[in-house]
């Protein structure tokens, strides 16, 4: 597993319950780009005991500035970054240039926000995506008996646990999640 590999992992078991969250680590993920690129100048967080968060906080303030700092980046991946600050729910950006996505990535851009909006499995419902895209949501969600929603297995978790596109999204998050 390569290191971008296993961020992308930390990030998905991060974000796991919240469709919001899910989509926009899915979007920079799938997009390629943004994460070595917001890695490089510190702006995933490392909480030091396997976790990673992105700071989306910093990441907005950056996009306000496009250009004007350390991240780097074409007008249509500028916007990918925008969209995926504005699906967390968290912040409000401008998304006014969407126009300037390029193919490939406007369809990135709609599947996320389906995800948001929908969950997974209604995303992945829409067909936006050609079969090349990996989709899946993070291999870590489960379901069990013990805690409603999609969450990160623990302790106290009780049989059955099972993962797949096939079943509604949980309406739910984990209830000791913790958000940025």
């Amino acid at each position: 597993m390569n290191h971008i590999t296993a961020l992308c992992a930390r990030l998905g078991e991060r974000a796991a319950g919240s469709w919001q969250e899910e989509a926009a680590v899915w979007l920079l993920a799938t997009h390629g780009h943004w994460l070595p690129e917001l890695e490089r100048t510190h702006l995933v967080v490392d909480d030091g005991n396997g976790q990673s968060r992105i700071a989306w906080r910093q990441v907005a303030s950056a996009c306000l500035s496009a250009g004007d700092g350390p991240l780097t980046g074409t007008v249509s991946e500028w916007q990918v970054l925008r969209l995926a600050c504005v699906l967390t729910g968290r912040h409000a950006l401008s998304l006014a240039n969407l126009d300037s996505l390029d193919g490939p990535n406007r369809r990135l851009a709609l599947h996320a926000v389906a995800w948001a909006a929908g969950g997974h499995a209604w995303a992945a419902s829409l067909g936006l995506l050609p079969p090349a895209y990996d989709t899946q949501a993070p291999s870590n969600r489960v379901r069990c008996e013990a805690h409603p929603g999609a969450h990160v297995e623990t302790a106290e978790c009780r049989h059955p646990h099972y993962v797949g596109a096939d079943v509604p999204e949980p309406q739910v998050g984990h209830p000791n999640r913790v958000t940025d």
